[in-house]
């Protein structure tokens, strides 16, 4: 443990981030394929990451719940 933090809270923590960058980075409407934050097309490197990241710990495929 590093600081007093356990394994699962940094799982956790970690998955949880990954989520706030996918939302974050998510198109908006009228711009499907556009990232909001990059000026990218969408999908982005911060979300390719993200996604990466829930895929690896088995928990991908997320969708923020208010673009579903």
């Amino acid at each position: 443990m590093t600081g007093g933090m356990s394994a699962r809270w940094v799982h956790n923590r970690l998955v949880l981030d990954a989520r706030v960058i996918i939302t974050d980075h998510w198109p908006r409407p009228g711009r499907p394929d556009w990232c909001p934050i990059c000026q990218h097309t969408w999908m982005c490197e911060p979300t390719r990451v993200a996604y990466t990241y829930l895929k690896a710990v088995g928990r991908g495929r997320w969708i923020p719940p208010h673009f579903r």
